[in-house]
């Protein structure tokens, strides 16, 4: 058995990916118990349980969290990295697992699926100091909400095309789905009026399809929202895609996916520190893939906030 001199604690969610996560973990689990021995982990049973318990265990001072599962997994273990807007363990290491539908996050991050690659990742892996972005919204209820995020937040069109993910056929995988998803969703023809305001600088009334405050280059299952974006550079990168149909998704739709879409004459491209939208009427807002409340809504970035082991 290697010296291994860090604190391990696991949180696995058996229904990334229709259950692929509940099926690789016991390899992986099995393949770390002999090179390191015995560490505690747990399955998450309900949302927002991984923050729950990684909060729980950063502050019994495990100092490297594993999460295995999909961008919703990782969304919910970088939220119980922190505690009241702070830190809760200034030592801690994120390693995260790719096991989901999507696994955007490790697009951007170049973590890849597998045994030997997870293996080597979590036991001698470099450490990367990463942005965190921060999402303040309003739940349906009213009351004012805070989420953290690694990969993407945005609002409009990806909103609502991922509260119709769940209705699309599974076998399609995490791509396919996003894309049909996203098709059905344009032909309700559903454009929003919003006022910007990124850095300090005003956009009033823009007729918009979605606006992306991305950390990460992807969304949507390997779609390229925002192929300048770095995860270090204490920036987000925000995309606002002006009033889109169906038409214009079908010409430029593999372009989206290829990051080629930036000359479009309804694309405008920013990096900021600090965007607030709002609107008269509600417009959804999603994180890393959850649709979780509605405009008013600001996007901050706390940068180098935490580290998660890359391959080295």
């Amino acid at each position: 058995m290697n010296a291994f001199h860090r604190r391990l604690y696991a949180v696995v969610n058996p229904k990334a990916a229709l259950g692929r996560a509940s099926r690789f973990w016991p390899k992986l689990h099995k393949q770390l118990w002999e090179r390191i021995g015995p560490f505690p982990w747990d399955w998450t049973g309900s949302p927002m349980h991984a923050t729950s318990l990684v909060r729980s265990a950063l502050q019994q001072g495990y100092d490297l969290i594993v999460s295995v599962g999909g961008d919703g997994t990782h969304n919910e273990v970088i939220n119980g990295f922190f505690c009241d807007g702070a830190i809760v363990n200034s030592r801690a290491t994120l390693s995260v697992v790719s096991c989901g539908s999507g696994s955007d996050l490790c697009r951007s991050l170049g973590i890849i699926s597998g045994i030997g690659f997870t293996l080597e990742t979590i036991l001698s892996g470099r450490k990367r100091k990463v942005d965190v972005g921060r999402l303040q919204f309003f739940q349906p209820s009213g009351s004012s909400c805070e989420r953290l995020f690694l990969n993407i937040a945005s609002l409009g069109l990806s909103a609502r095309v991922n509260s119709k993910l769940e209705s699309q056929p599974h076998f399609l995988g995490g791509t396919g789905r996003f894309f049909l998803a996203t098709i059905r969703t344009l032909i309700e023809n559903r454009n929003d009026r919003v006022s910007l305001e990124i850095d300090g600088k005003v956009f009033s009334d823009e007729l918009i399809s979605a606006v992306t405050a991305a950390n990460g280059q992807f969304f949507g299952g390997g779609m390229r929202i925002a192929p300048h974006a770095r995860l270090d550079d204490g920036l987000l990168d925000v995309v606002m895609i002006g009033a889109v149909s169906l038409l214009d998704f079908m010409r430029w739709g593999t372009r989206f996916y290829q990051g080629r879409y930036l000359s479009h004459p309804r694309i405008k491209y920013w990096k900021a520190r600090t965007i607030r939208a709002k609107s008269e009427v509600p417009v959804p807002v999603e994180v890393d893939g959850e649709t979780v409340g509605t405009l008013p809504a600001s996007f901050t970035v706390l940068p180098g906030a935490v580290r998660i082991l890359v391959p080295g």
